[in-house]
């Protein structure tokens, strides 16, 4: 039986992402299926959260095996869903991963970094940043993509002026911050928190792609996680690549259709 591919997407993001490269990446990747992270999944002890989402996985999924897709903090969620997945996943993929902040000196050198500090300094700060980001991409989502994309790194800097890529990230930018920001700031609290004992756990095969010039997830990170994973997955660096354009890489390569 065929795997079904799940998508894990960034936060903020959404499954937009799999559109933001054009229509020939898009119709490469029509056969993916976005890993549903919504507010209903904070209901409930914080700890239980990514339980919760692999019961609605096994839910929405009853029988074929799986492979995980997962892209930036949607990496993160990858990796800590699939020990509760167990054998049902037969690979997962990791797109500019978003690994532990613990493995490393790695936050100075991370694009979301005051995202991640306001998160460290507790649950008030957290919510003060959260509801300002939601009010910016309420009222002006392009602006807010084209801003976020402002300091963009090797090919990246191309996507930074593509008003296709830039109008997707903006409704990324408003799935998150608006539709599901619970469920965003949930998973940023839970990633913020030491996880690295999680990936002992992580017993199926990885693959990781990494840019060399990303920083939103530093090359170094994306090391430091292969290291720490059981089945030391070797890395695949892209020179010259970013974040978003080593998803773009990823997506319309053959692999993303196995």
């Amino acid at each position: 039986m065929r795997p079904r591919t799940l998508y894990f997407h960034g936060l903020p993001g959404s499954a937009a992402e799999l559109g933001s490269f054009g229509p020939a990446v898009a119709a490469n990747v029509r056969h993916f299926h976005v890993a549903a992270r919504t507010d209903t999944l904070t209901l409930g002890d914080p700890d239980g959260y990514f339980g919760r989402l692999a019961g609605q996985i096994v839910s929405q999924c009853p029988d074929e095996p799986l492979h995980l897709v997962g892209f930036s903090l949607g990496a993160a969620a990858a990796l800590r869903v699939a020990p509760l997945l167990g054998e049902r996943v037969s690979q997962i993929d990791l797109v500019s991963p978003a690994g532990p902040l613990g493995l490393g000196d790695f936050l100075a050198g991370m694009a979301g970094a005051p995202v991640f500090r306001a998160a460290l300094a507790g649950r008030v700060p957290f919510a003060l940043l959260t509801f300002l980001q939601a009010q910016v991409a309420r009222l002006t989502p392009a602006q807010m993509a084209s801003e976020l994309m402002a300091r963009a790194q090797g090919a990246d800097r191309a996507l930074a002026v593509d008003p296709h890529f830039i109008a997707q990230l903006a409704a990324s930018l408003r799935h998150s911050l608006l539709a599901q920001r619970a469920a965003y700031r949930q998973e940023i609290a839970l990633y913020v928190t030491d996880w690295s004992v999680e990936l002992a756990k992580v017993h199926q095969p990885v693959a990781i792609w990494q840019g060399s010039e990303d920083d939103w997830t530093p090359p170094a990170m994306a090391q430091a996680l292969a290291a720490r994973l059981p089945s030391q997955p070797a890395v695949e660096m892209l020179p010259g690549l970013s974040h978003f354009s080593t998803l773009g890489h990823y997506l319309a390569q053959g692999s993303a259709q196995a």
